[in-house]
């Protein structure tokens, strides 16, 4: 292996063990508050901290997207906004409609003031994952030309099991009232695969991490505060399984479909560019 696979060898192992690492380091330091515990907070920045020692060491941040590059990418910026309110409308919106799920009685404008909260404050915290995930293995995927496909499957699993001492040990078990912890990993596993796509697509079309840490910090703030953490709306179990703005089969295809037209755009922008090239080569531009 040359170093530059034995980086993100070094990084992926790393990353699906600091979880667990956190897991030791609470078995250590009892008494720690439920779901705020050291133990999370070094799950949560040691692989941050392995990109940021990596490429200290191999002095190499050329792709690591920390660039805005507002210019001409506006409005990939604005689409990372809508894509989780929009699907949670559509798919809330037509539960209600059907009599698959029930808004409960709680007040708007606080709700709504949490997930103002909820996104900033996860902003933040999204940070530390996409700048790993995104601006790390994303880039270094690529670097060693492996196919979209992979980089999708890889990317999102290795995200995916990273979650894996958070639904297994971290979260507590009020969470799992409906589900075992590991159907939801297994559920984590299909779903972060397939957000994946957007996530990657958005990078490479922006050459920016931000986009991705903005929709992300979106995604934890406006349909999970509103199904999950608030409650304002219940969905009955089939409702639940199709139409449930996280987890459901009809967002999660919406999601891929969403990724797999980023892709052809960013496909048809790259033939653009390298047909530009060649002419410039040829003396035609």
């Amino acid at each position: 292996m040359n170093r530059r696979n034995v980086y993100l060898f070094i990084f992926i192992i790393i990353a699906l063990g600091s979880g667990w690492i956190g897991v030791l380091l609470d078995s250590i330091l009892k008494e720690q508050s439920e779901g705020n515990s050291l133990g999370m907070g070094l799950w949560l920045v040691l692989p941050f901290l392995t990109v940021i020692v990596i490429r200290l060491i191999s002095r190499d941040w050329k792709d690591m997207g920390i660039r805005f590059n507002f210019k001409g990418n506006i409005k990939w910026y604005a689409l990372s906004v809508v894509i989780y309110p929009f699907v949670t409308v559509l798919t809330v919106g037509l539960a209600l409609v059907i009599g698959e799920a029930s808004l409960s009685s709680v007040d708007v404008d606080a709700m709504f003031s949490l997930v103002a909260v909820s996104v900033a404050g996860n902003f933040i915290k999204n940070i530390f994952e996409e700048f790993s995930w995104r601006g790390y293995l994303t880039p270094k995927l690529i670097e060693i030309r492996v196919n979209d496909w992979l980089i999708y499957f890889i990317s999102g699993l290795v995200w995916a099991l990273w979650h894996a001492p958070y639904y297994i040990v971290f979260l507590p078990d009020v969470n799992f009232e409906t589900i075992s912890r590991l159907d939801m990993l297994l559920l984590g596993c299909v779903l972060m695969v397939c957000w994946t796509i957007m996530y990657v697509e958005l990078y490479r079309l922006t050459k920016s991490v931000w986009p991705a840490v903005l929709m992300h910090a979106v995604e934890d703030g406006f349909p999970t505060v509103l199904v999950i953490i608030s409650g304002f709306v219940t969905f009955t179990n089939k409702g639940n399984f199709w139409l449930n703005p996280i987890s459901g089969a009809v967002a999660t295809i919406l999601f891929t479909a969403i990724g797999l037209y980023l892709r052809t755009i960013r496909i048809k922008k790259e033939r653009l560019i390298n047909g530009m090239i060649v002419d410039k080569d040829l003396g035609f531009g």
